[in-house]
């Protein structure tokens, strides 16, 4: 549902007490209120977090709020609505963002990108521990033979996902018997072994556990197509409305990233175990467009 504006001036101040005042350069802070921006968010913690005590505390969500309080000159709401639903509203030229999208060849014939905002990354094979001793006989791991070789293993995949170019063709080409339209709902049933594994980023999976009540209910397993970080954008419509907000994210991008408060957003939520990989790509993150 459309969030009240008092929500919105609350993530504003929140957002300005993390990163200081707006820069000098901000020409638009004394203009008039003209557009409005739609940020579509959908449950997907620990990057978009939208009930329970950790709410608008997601990697997104704090990119969210430091630029809903740049951006002047909009008037700012929040949406929640299924992933699936945004992707169809961008399709239809609605006036939406969404932060943490991954450009693609068919979304950029409907959507426009800022450079990245946060990084997805490791990409793992998740099981339920129990299955351990079934998947390290089937070591060295690749997701072409699970899912060519291994239909009786059963997975599924969030409709309408972007995850890495080589993945994403993988499961083309042989789609899961399954999808799901929450992660919540996709580690449940793992848990209940009701789906035998997962292909998910670990910090996604290690949250869930969390909230499960099982923090080593599961267990990522590398596997052969696993690829290098895939960088996240703000996607917003593709019409000439979506290229300027997208242009003014763009500047106020190039200020923030190179900073710590902006590190420390994209490294938030990141097991200890994964930290060292984050921070050493994360001068390529900043070299890319």
């Amino acid at each position: 549902m459309i969030k009240g504006l008092g929500r919105t001036g609350l993530a504003v101040v929140l957002a300005l007490a993390s990163f200081g005042p707006a820069r000098a350069g901000d020409a638009q802070a004394a203009a008039p209120i003209t557009n409005q921006i739609t940020w579509s968010v959908y449950d997907a913690a620990p990057f978009m977090m939208t009930e329970g005590p950790d709410r608008d505390a997601g990697i997104f969500d704090r990119i969210r709020g430091l630029l809903s309080a740049r951006l002047t000159g909009y008037i700012h709401s929040t949406l929640t609505v299924p992933f699936p639903r945004i992707v169809t509203s961008l399709k239809n030229g609605e006036e939406w963002c969404f932060v943490g999208g991954v450009r693609t060849p068919e979304r950029e014939a409907f959507a426009v990108f800022s450079r990245p905002v946060a990084m997805f990354y490791p990409l793992r094979v998740v099981i339920h521990v129990p299955q351990r001793a079934r998947f390290a006989g089937l070591e060295p791991l690749s997701l072409r033979g699970l899912l060519s070789e291994h239909r009786d293993l059963r997975t599924s995949m969030l409709r309408n996902r972007a995850m890495a170019p080589a993945v994403d063709a993988l499961l083309r080409q042989y789609p899961p018997g399954q999808t799901h339209s929450e992660f919540g709902e996709a580690f449940r049933m793992l848990l209940n072994d009701r789906l035998d594994y997962l292909v998910e980023f670990s910090s996604i999976a290690a949250y869930n556990a969390r909230q499960l009540g099982r923090p080593d209910a599961f267990l990522g397993l590398p596997f052969a197509e696993g690829p290098e970080p895939v960088f996240a954008r703000v996607m917003c419509a593709g019409t000439p409305w979506g290229r300027e907000v997208v242009a003014r994210i763009d500047a106020v991008l190039a200020e923030e990233r190179p900073g710590p408060a902006y590190r420390g957003i994209v490294e938030a939520w990141t097991a200890p175990e994964d930290l060292p990989r984050i921070r050493a790509v994360y001068d390529d993150f900043l070299a890319s467009d």
